[in-house]
């Protein structure tokens, strides 16, 4: 890591299935905090969760780094590509990732990687005693990189969509409103949860050492394109075109309207 960024903590904090046009208009997700840059055009590698976030973490797409489709999160080339996790713990940081599945990112470099039921949790409680967690750590003199996935959105869109109607559906993509109205309500409770992470780093005094990234993983479709319920099966700007926040106590608020990618952060952290 360069000599600036040594003694700064890491949080990722994933909003799987956040869609950018949503978190554009929204202050909790453009610049809450101080500090903020909001990228309102970065773009993922692929719309569907362990792909996409195996490029964030590794900085390489799956084409090169082996984890490239739903099934390929085992052939992820260990030996080629090191992960930030790896990264930041061979700098002695300790390293914490809380996730819904054990292959949605790359385990490698995580002292403690834990799984939660996403039909059972309160990911909110979860989360802030997980913030204390790493405040205690940092506090005896070892900076942290933590990784928080927040699936309610897709738990929603699950029970709701996957569960209920397949790609070609006529009764889903005929009610565009309604669901347009239940990805809303859905997004909304990402607002809320959201908000009691940002404000419980605020309260833990960790803002002037930490970097924190919030990013999507891909977006989900509402009904634009027959064919496609909610995700992975096109590649469209609702799916692909996402956004990331990212936020560091000597930066100024300000939007990013130009085009990245998300790997691109994996390297802007180090």
């Amino acid at each position: 890591m360069s000599s600036d960024k040594l003694n700064k903590n890491v949080i990722i904090i994933c909003v799987d299935g956040a869609r950018n046009d949503r978190a554009s208009k929204s202050l909790i997700f453009r610049n809450y905090l101080p500090g903020s840059v909001f990228f309102s055009q970065s773009i993922t590698y692929a719309p569907y969760t362990n792909a996409a976030m195996f490029a964030v973490l590794s900085g390489v797409y799956g084409n090169r780094n082996g984890c490239f489709s739903y099934y390929t999160s085992f052939d992820f080339k260990t030996k080629k590509f090191k992960t930030l996790t790896e990264y930041l713990r061979e700098n002695n940081y300790h390293t914490y990732a809380d996730v819904n599945s054990e292959i949605i990112i790359p385990k490698h470099g995580f002292e403690e990687f834990t799984v939660y039921d996403e039909n059972e949790v309160d990911l909110s409680e979860r989360h802030t005693d997980l913030i204390n967690h790493v405040k205690t750590v940092n506090e005896h003199g070892e900076n942290f990189f933590l990784y928080l996935h927040y699936e309610s959105i897709h738990t929603g869109i699950l029970t709701s969509v996957l569960k209920g109607h397949n790609n070609f559906s006529k009764e889903y993509f005929e009610n565009r409103k309604t669901n347009e109205e239940r990805y809303d309500q859905l997004f909304s409770k990402s607002e809320i949860y959201l908000k009691k992470i940002l404000d419980k780093i605020k309260e833990s005094d960790l803002l002037k050492n930490t970097i924190i990234l919030i990013l999507s993983d891909h977006g989900i479709s509402v009904g634009e394109k027959f064919g496609e319920r909610a995700y992975g099966a096109f590649c469209y700007d609702y799916t692909i075109r996402t956004f990331a926040s990212y936020i560091s106590p000597e930066l100024k608020n300000k939007e990013m309207p130009n085009q990245v990618r998300h790997i691109d952060f994996m390297p802007t952290i180090l």
